[in-house]
């Protein structure tokens, strides 16, 4: 890396941040990966689309399955697939609406048991990996994350307006 003279910042160049970038990808995958392989641990084992789903009804209660295609950037049909799993399973439920615009749905009870022990499960996993950690550095570390996803969600929303 290159001492900046200017700014008394460093300065990555650009092969290192396109490493750097590609080790961010890298660890990323690995995160979910093990994600999904812990939250399977759950009495009822969920994908992570199907977690996904959970976690947006939770955030979006009422939503329709249009709603979480755009959120997810997927396939109507795939959503449609993954919902029918879940209204199957009991998980998810359908609300009575008129407006015509698609079914809002909802947690059921066994969705909120799911949803709920699933979390608990990943959230214990993430405490125990940042046990070691400075409040400084986990504190960072979520403003990175955050930073990062808020980003990311700018510009889903930027494409799908396109």
């Amino acid at each position: 890396m290159a001492d900046s003279q200017a700014s008394g910042s460093m300065r990555t160049s650009a092969p290192d941040r396109t490493a750097d970038a590609a080790r961010v990808l890298h660890e990323l995958i690995v995160v979910s990966r093990r994600g999904v392989a812990d939250a399977r641990t759950a009495r009822i084992a969920l994908s992570m689309t199907e977690q996904s789903i959970l976690g947006y009804l939770v955030e979006n209660p009422g939503a329709r399955s249009a709603d979480i295609a755009r959120a997810f950037r997927l396939n109507r049909s795939t959503v449609s697939r993954q919902l029918g799993a879940l209204l199957r399973l009991g998980i998810v439920r359908e609300l009575p609406d008129a407006s015509g615009r698609g079914t809002p749905l909802e947690l059921t009870e066994s969705g909120w048991a799911a949803y709920d022990e699933a979390i608990g499960i990943l959230q214990g996993v993430v405490d125990r990996h940042l046990a070691g950690w400075t409040d400084e550095e986990v504190a960072r570390f979520a403003h990175d994350l955050h930073r990062f996803n808020r980003d990311v969600t700018r510009d889903v929303g930027d494409e799908t307006r396109r």
